[in-house]
């Protein structure tokens, strides 16, 4: 029996097998590839083994086909039984020019809650010798509904290193159990089969890949369809991450609550005087100018995941002269008074925009450029440099 608690339960089948036309239905396909795993691992210990075992109990729990009767499971495998499929369809195994049409199963027995089986000697020569295989993960094709999206993903997996080929519209109705004349209208094929099944491989949080395509025409018919798969990080590495960053989120809101925890996040579009802090409700928010708010969700996500990365940015760095003028003094602005040529006495504001240190002075205390906004908007920097305490003493309007 196979472990019901494992998120992964590999089988290596054969291209052609998977490569069928799929008049299967989807408790049978589940069925079937639950087998040939049960006879791979049999085949290990035994290799002249042609019969294998396994019990109709551990058939309906694995895939939580319920509370039916073994005799809905007899139903089924008289049915797969008697399907002859046409394998190789896309001709992946075309070195050994292999392709041609079995029975998935050669026969079966029931007997008192137990179910031996053996397969035509085709599908013997895949399982003992799969020089092309792909590999299934029965455990994802458990959790999938839709037969269509199981024929998808396992040929996705077959060509899982290389680029899929592109598929005639014809053979793709084969490999999805459809006669040639069903959904005739291309609109009707996407929203029926395509689109199922792409939809569900790709919302699957148990398969590495997701699934994009395009339709191709000859002329001006729709003739073909290219899937591509997408490398998606590892799943499991995935939770792993999210289940250490939420402890470490859990942690920090605990040991901070109603505290300040920052104020230096330059690198994420924040000024380095806007300091964060955690509310009564563990709640992360920002105070600028004294004013208090409470972050959206989307911004609090993308604050928590930078400082998770980013450890050193805990801590409430002093802020600087520099810091100072930028906070509190741009945008203010100062009137100077010019006498013209004609000896007339004129008014002129300017607004302070920037502020940079000269690094031309030593000394114990920084000197500032000042870039200043004209009446006319123009900006120019000031010629001469001025000291924290110069600025701050200067008459503002």
């Amino acid at each position: 029996m196979l472990d019901m608690n494992s998120n992964t339960i590999i089988i290596d089948k054969h291209s052609s097998s998977i490569q069928i036309s799929n008049k299967i239905s989807t408790v049978q396909r589940k069925s079937y590839n639950y087998m040939l795993k049960i006879a791979k691992n049999e085949l290990k210990n035994n290799s002249n083994a042609r019969k294998f075992t396994i019990t109709a109990d551990e058939l309906l729990l694995f895939f939580n086909f319920g509370e039916k009767h073994h005799n809905y499971l007899e139903k089924e495998l008289d049915k797969l039984r008697k399907i002859d499929v046409k394998y190789n369809i896309l001709g992946k195994d075309n070195k050994q020019k292999k392709w041609g049409s079995f029975a998935l199963i050669a026969g079966y027995q029931y007997e008192k809650g137990v179910i031996e089986y053996s397969f035509p000697h085709q599908i013997e020569e895949m399982i003992l010798n799969p020089k092309m295989f792909a590999k299934i993960n029965l455990v994802t094709i458990k959790g999938l509904k839709s037969k269509y999206s199981i024929a998808l993903y396992e040929l996705a997996e077959d060509y899982i290193n290389v680029q899929i080929p592109k598929i005639s519209i014809v053979d793709f109705k084969e490999l999805m159990r459809l006669e040639e004349y069903q959904y005739s209208n291309i609109k009707d094929l996407k929203r029926r089969v395509i689109n199922v099944a792409v939809d569900e491989i790709n919302q699957s949080d148990n398969i590495s890949f997701k699934l994009s395509y395009e339709l191709l025409k000859t002329g001006r018919k729709i003739t073909h369809i290219k899937f591509t798969t997408h490398k998606k990080e590892d799943v499991l590495q995935l939770k792993d991450k999210q289940k250490k960053f939420y402890g470490w989120k859990s942690h920090i809101i605990k040991e901070y609550k109603n505290r300040t925890i920052c104020n230096n996040l330059v690198e994420i579009g924040y000024l380095k005087w806007t300091f964060f802090y955690i509310d009564e409700h563990g709640l992360l928010g920002k105070i600028v100018n004294d004013s208090k708010t409470i972050l959206e969700k989307e911004e609090a996500l993308k604050v928590w995941e930078f400082l998770y990365q980013n450890p050193s940015k805990m801590r409430i760095e002093p802020l600087t002269q520099y810091d100072i003028l930028m906070k509190d003094f741009r945008d203010k602005k100062i009137e100077q008074v010019v006498v013209t040529a004609l000896g007339t006495k004129t008014t002129i504001t300017h607004k302070f925009i920037d502020f940079k240190i000269d690094s031309n002075k030593e000394g114990d205390f920084d000197y500032f450029f000042i870039e200043i906004e004209q009446e006319d908007s123009s900006k120019v920097w000031s010629q001469e440099s001025f000291s924290f305490d110069d600025i701050v003493g200067m008459n503002f309007v």
